[in-house]
């Protein structure tokens, strides 16, 4: 049996699959979830959960946002009517669903904009919007306390506490794998 480098195509295309294979393979290794110092499978029911998480990180963050925007809308004197009617449709629009995690949020926050367009026509007093916006802010931040209290509970948090990152509300997701634990050690934050 002779060998021939003439036609060098099989060789080529083996050696490149054996390099994907192993790339895959560190691949694999790197992004594996970890819990107590053992790798765990990612079982359909954590891909589900990872998801969710990241779907309420995303509400959390536009409910912030939105708070912020009424917030401004309601300390202007007098605020502006057609604005702030406006301002609570697509707050009523953008938060009408979503998870579970951020009802009572949405809710709020809903309820809020409402109060903050009927004074703003004329129809409801000051202080009982500036009521509803602090008990629809109290709830956000229940579900996005700031990165103090963020940091002092990273521990004995439960899964799905939220938290802030740079100004970014965020729910901790219960999935950590060796590459964010490796980020971890590389930008000093010590979560991992």
């Amino acid at each position: 049996m002779d060998i021939s480098l003439e036609d060098a195509r099989p060789v080529v295309i083996g050696v490149l699959l054996v390099g994907l294979l192993i790339g895959v393979a560190l691949l694999g290794h790197d992004v594996s979830p970890v819990e107590a110092s053992r790798p765990q499978v990612l079982t359909p029911e954590r891909w589900l959960a990872i998801a969710l998480t990241r779907q309420a990180n995303a509400e959390i963050a536009r409910l912030a946002s939105d708070a912020q925007t009424l917030r401004d809308t309601l300390a202007k004197d007098p605020p502006d009517a057609i604005r702030a009617m406006t301002l609570a449709q697509r707050i009523y629009a953008a938060h009408r669903t979503g998870t579970a995690a951020t009802a009572p949020a949405r809710q709020a926050l809903i309820a809020a904009a409402e109060a903050v367009a009927r004074y703003a026509a004329g129809g409801l007093e000051r202080a009982a919007a500036i009521t509803a916006l602090n008990a629809a802010l109290q709830r956000i931040k229940a579900i996005a306390p700031t990165l103090d209290d963020a940091r002092q509970s990273q521990r004995s948090a439960p899964e799905g506490r939220a938290a802030t990152s740079n100004g970014v509300a965020c729910v901790q997701i219960p999935v950590r794998t060796r590459a964010w634990r490796r980020l971890a050690l590389v930008w000093g934050s010590g979560a991992a």
